[in-house]
């Protein structure tokens, strides 16, 4: 085993055991593992799909507000990000109008950073 793969499974043993305290005082607690990248990660009795995606996305947009802007892959994470942004939001309800015209006008700056990825390669 790895190193990281060690680390990780150090991590999760001793967050297990953590929870498994935390279970005695009747606090239900899930543990998920991403051994490829390094994660543990640690849900309430009350995270349900939504509030998962919610919070791995704030993750996926934190990078896009730091990427700088002349990165090549930049408008397509940043747009896609602001895309689901704002369907998660609305994930229980309508879209707007508003919110229909915003999701199109990314669409199509999605279209033109992945245009402009594409000249990249071409010589």
């Amino acid at each position: 085993m790895s190193e990281p793969d060690r680390n990780v499974s150090q991590v999760a043993e001793r967050v297990k055991s953590a929870l498994s305290d935390l279970e005695k005082d009747g606090i239900a607690t899930r543990m998920g593992i991403d051994r490829e990248a390094g994660i543990v990660k640690v849900y309430t009795e009350k995270s349900d799909a939504l509030k998962k995606a919610s919070s791995g996305l704030a993750e996926m947009l934190e990078l896009a507000y730091t990427t700088a802007e002349h990165h090549p892959y930049w408008g397509m994470l940043y747009h896609a990000a602001e895309i689901s942004k704002i369907l998660l939001d609305k994930w229980d309800s309508d879209l707007s109008q508003d919110n229909v015209g915003e999701i199109g006008w990314r669409c199509d700056e999605i279209r033109m950073a992945l245009e402009r990825a594409g000249d990249m390669h071409r010589d």
